[in-house]
């Protein structure tokens, strides 16, 4: 077996593990909803990052797509329907990294604007065929927006520094 694809499956499962580890410790910690969303949102976009940039983009999308079943089955998304958006404002945002990576922290906001743009869509468009109350429909969308770029600068900055820390 090739060991650099050796390399690259373990690094992914390590980076996976480690980003459910710190998707989970919403569960242990005991912090305000706000508070969480903004730790924990920068946490697992950094974990994204150093993924993508350590590893590549298949390595990416694999932790991008998985971290959504688990928030589910941790009752962080509360319909299973939420997984699939997402799985892809978190796709967005690891080829945007991937194809934005020399510009570096330029290429990091265009990234975290690419994925609330791409998560917010995917909400609406899943708004539009299934039924929500108003007011899980607007507080979804709320956070789905703005945060989502927020914690994908904080998380790409602190995914740039980890990864300039272990080359």
């Amino acid at each position: 077996m090739n060991t650099d694809r050796t390399k690259k499956i373990s690094r992914t499962g390590l980076l996976l593990a480690a980003t459910l580890i710190l998707q989970g410790l919403r569960l242990f910690l005991p912090m305000p909803p706000q508070i969480s969303m903004f730790l924990i949102g920068a946490l697992v976009n950094a974990c994204l990052v150093i993924a993508v940039l350590h590893v590549g983009w298949r390595a990416g999308i694999v932790v991008a797509c998985v971290t959504p079943v688990f928030a589910w089955l941790e009752g962080m998304l509360p319909f299973m329907p939420f997984i699939f958006p997402v799985a892809a404002g978190n796709t967005a945002f690891i080829m945007a990294i991937w194809i934005l990576k020399k510009y570096g922290l330029p290429g990091v906001c265009g990234a975290a604007v690419i994925k609330a743009a791409a998560i917010y869509g995917a909400f609406y468009m899943l708004f539009g065929c299934v039924t929500f109350p108003d007011a899980v429909r607007h507080m979804i969308l709320l956070v789905m927006s703005w945060p989502q770029i927020v914690t994908a600068i904080i998380g790409g900055l602190l995914g740039y520094v980890i990864i300039k820390r272990i080359q």
